[in-house]
């Protein structure tokens, strides 16, 4: 799969966050598509920057991030801690005889079929019956799925390809000592007969404070049957999709 220059930029920004441990903040812009273009007729200007060393030429970019509802309503707010987070990742990763002069953030448009209409009336008024993970606003929606992340649309696309049967953000209805409960599962996936589950982790649904309430479920998983349980890291699953779905089935397979 080739890599724009744009998801370039994107993915180490989001790794430069990671890496300052800013994992939070890099899960809301993997959420976002990234757009970076030359700012008008900018490029090229001469600037001053210091009178001994003479002059020094620069391109002013637009940076525009495009995002899921959830997203979008924190970085439209040029004030929040977030938002400066995201564009000092951004400033840190572009060309150094670059600079930002404009940063915008949009709610994306979704991609839609002939019947659109029909779709979205379904699901805003609670008849659509799709996946049956608990999003009250889905953050990403691709072959009429939803996802809450552009990883875990990565991870979908990536299990497309490869042509294996998987249920993505599936609500189960399951056995615990306590009695029945439903609990979700990020991609449950059949492959060559086994079944397992692959977990996108690091996202805001998954962050460290619940690792504990995430490994109780895994066992109860494993206790029904599904022989393997396998946690990702969002960013991975964002940057290299095909290699976590290769480790993925070649664990399953061994299972």
């Amino acid at each position: 799969m080739q890599v724009s220059s744009d998801d370039q930029l994107l993915a180490s920004a989001a790794s430069f966050l990671i890496e300052g441990q800013e994992e939070d903040v890099a899960s809301v812009l993997l959420t976002c598509s990234l757009g970076v273009g030359e700012s008008g007729d900018t490029c090229g200007h001469i600037r001053l920057v210091d009178e001994e060393f003479g002059y020094d030429y620069e391109c002013a970019l637009d940076v525009k991030l495009t995002c899921p509802q959830v997203a979008y309503e924190i970085l439209r707010d040029d004030n929040s801690s977030i938002t400066r987070a995201v564009r000092h990742a951004l400033e840190a990763v572009i060309p150094d005889d670059t600079y930002i002069r404009h940063f915008t953030v949009h709610a994306e448009l979704i991609d839609i079929d002939s019947d659109w209409r029909t779709e979205l009336l379904e699901i805003a008024r609670g008849k659509g019956v799709y996946n049956q993970a608990v999003m009250a606003k889905p953050a990403r929606i691709w072959k009429n799925l939803r996802f809450r992340s552009q990883s875990e649309v990565q991870i979908a696309q990536a299990l497309d390809r490869v042509g294996v049967l998987f249920l993505p953000n599936c609500m189960a209805r399951l056995g615990s000592i306590s009695g029945r409960r439903n609990r979700e599962a990020d991609f449950l996936i059949c492959y060559e007969g086994k079944w397992g589950i692959l977990e996108v982790d690091g996202e805001p649904f998954h962050p460290p404070t619940r690792t504990v309430k995430d490994h109780e479920r895994d066992r109860l998983f494993r206790s029904h049957g599904i022989l393997v349980v396998e946690h990702f890291d969002a960013s991975k699953c964002y940057k290299t999709p095909e290699d976590v779905v290769e480790i993925f089935l070649k664990i399953l397979k061994g299972a």
